[in-house]
């Protein structure tokens, strides 16, 4: 039952739909300019994984993506809940037309969305206070590999690094347990007239100037979707770019790095800045190498390494069991090699039980006293396992579609072709190779492979998977044949909608997409303020005379409204 079904009366300036990181920046951003924002969240209070079949997503049988439970969620917070916390910007090239990479290329330049990376940061608390006071600055600027930085979020969960503020705004109200179910198109005005929604068995419509899907990329896109089958006409028609170009990134690891010196190493390794947020370095080849060598955007930085078979160091060996524990639980997915792994390592933990109890101790010091975003380990032989984290190309044939079932609501799910390129795993290969030739030039230090050259590109293939990152489904560009938004992420065939989150973005690069996503959605809270002012001023109307609650509805209306 609502709390108050008056709110439901009302015309809101903007309705802004899905609360993860990217629906509450943009709702915080919108309230702060003085709009009367209703966000509405299909979950709880409290974020949760969606039940099976839950999500209206079916993954089929392709092996790169993760399952529909782990890459969504439900409630105040979406999948920040569960999310790494990096905080990463995107890089000038990303933003090119590069011939070596499809269908690449945006609309816009990196510069009209830098400017809003430091308010992106204080939303997600990784703002790291004065760049001059940088703890640890790169030396070598102009070189091959560059350090670029990542930040780690304080808090992971966004809603409750600003639940104050989300408790107290008077110009936003927070719907939960509020499932959208479909939009309301007027194609005369080419206009969403109003959202449908559901609530505890009962539906309700909800008006707005304004509309801001923030669902996660196969939301936005299955919204999208179901209404392209009412009026096939949207989007570009069948064969549009809605639910085309679906990417996510290349991760994982297939080297050490192993440094000269300590200081080398100390340079990529955790610091902490005077706000509280942790930073760290990473080697990243430098735009002018891409091009030369043909790269995709790619990043490393040094983890722990792997445990190995007949490992004696007895805090990897903890790391290694502990990381493991999920799997043990589903030992079917384990195969021979990771079953034998698993107990001599177990075997040599347990025969070592003073070593075992004192790098426990250690362990628990670095994990609760030190509190770093993860326990990483500082090595005295100067070897750590090197991870990479880079862009995936575009490919129109990975893609999100309708499939002939409906769910409770009347609405189509959603299925995935999703696939990866033989030149994504060229490239990546490519870009470590480069890596360590530069090491040794610069006598910084030298990379270890796993296996065998020739295994390589193999080893990269079987450890790519996504499906978090949800990019490119409604990617931004110019033309309804071409994108689905436009410079401003308004749908390029409605005139009051409005996507926000990584599906508008036209590449993947090498970063993790949730900062940049927050800054597009505190840009898009700024566009839609200085449209409604404009709107305000033709009318005749004074914002403030726009934005005062309509008769009988009392300002104290409860936040949470389900």
């Amino acid at each position: 039952m609502f709390a108050d079904l008056e709110v439901f009366q009302q015309v809101f300036d903007v309705c802004v739909t899905g609360a993860g990181p990217v629906g509450i920046s943009a709702a915080l951003e919108l309230s702060r300019r003085g709009l009367r924002t209703l966000l509405i969240e299909a979950g709880p209070k409290r974020s949760k994984r969606p039940h099976q079949n839950e999500t209206g997503f079916d993954v089929g049988d392709d092996i790169y993506h993760a399952a529909d439970r782990l890459t969504s969620a439900t409630g105040l917070g979406g999948t920040s809940e569960r999310w790494g916390g990096q905080c990463v910007e995107l890089d000038d090239i990303d933003f090119e037309a590069r011939d070596y990479v499809t269908h690449s290329g945006w609309p816009i330049a990196h510069e009209k969305i830098s400017p809003f990376y430091q308010r992106a940061r204080s939303l997600l608390s990784s703002n790291i206070g004065d760049q001059r006071s940088d703890p640890d600055p790169d030396p070598e600027p102009e070189s091959d590999f560059p350090a670029s930085r990542e930040s780690w979020t304080r808090i992971r969960n966004t809603a409750r690094a600003n639940r104050a503020e989300i408790a107290s705004s008077q110009n936003l109200v927070v719907a939960l347990d509020a499932r959208v179910k479909a939009l309301v198109f007027d194609p005369v005005e080419e206009r969403v007239h109003s959202m449908s929604i559901a609530c505890r068995g009962s539906s309700y419509k909800v008006r707005a100037d304004h509309y801001v899907l923030a669902c996660g990329g196969r939301g936005n896109t299955r919204l999208l979707l179901n209404l392209q089958v009412a009026f096939p006409q949207l989007f570009g028609g069948s064969d549009g770019p809605l639910g085309r170009f679906y990417m996510g990134h290349l991760a994982g690891q297939i080297a050490q790095i192993e440094f000269a010196t300590k200081e080398h190493a100390e340079r990529y390794l955790f610091k902490r800045t005077s706000t509280g947020t942790f930073v760290c370095n990473r080697f990243q080849p430098a735009p002018q190498l891409q091009r030369a060598l043909e790269l995709p955007n790619i990043a490393f930085w040094p983890t722990n390494r792997r445990a190995a078979v007949d490992e004696v160091d007895p805090a990897l060996s903890l790391l290694y069991l502990w990381n493991s524990r999920k799997t043990v639980v589903h030992r079917a997915r384990w195969g021979e090699a990771d079953r034998s792994r698993y107990y001599n390592v177990l075997h040599n933990v347990l025969r070592n039980p003073l070593g075992t109890t004192s790098a426990a101790l250690a362990l628990f010091n670095q994990k609760y006293r030190v509190a770093e975003p993860y326990v990483l380990l500082r090595r005295p032989d100067l070897r750590y396992g090197l991870r990479y984290h880079g862009e995936q190309i575009p490919s129109s044939s990975n893609r999100a579609f309708l499939k002939p079932v409906q769910d409770a609501d009347g609405q189509f799910k959603l299925e995935v072709s999703f696939q990866y390129l033989p030149q994504d795993f060229r490239g990546t290969l490519q870009a470590h190779l480069a890596l360590d030739r530069w090491l040794k030039e610069r006598k910084i230090g030298k990379l270890i492979f796993d296996t065998a050259p020739e295994n390589l590109e193999e080893h990269i293939a079987a450890q790519a998977k996504d499906g978090y990152h949800q990019i490119g489904l409604t990617k931004m560009g110019v033309g309804r044949n071409h994108a689905v938004v436009d410079h401003n992420c308004r749908v390029i065939d409605i005139a009051n909608l409005y996507i926000a989150g990584s599906s508008v973005f036209a590449t993947s690069g090498q970063a993790n997409p949730t900062l940049p996503a927050v800054a597009l959605a505190v840009r898009l809270a700024e566009h839609l303020a200085t449209l409604a002012r404009r709107q305000s001023t033709a009318a005749g109307l004074s914002t403030s005379s726009r934005l005062e609650p309509q008769r009988g509805t009392p300002l104290s209306v409860p936040r949470s409204i389900c």
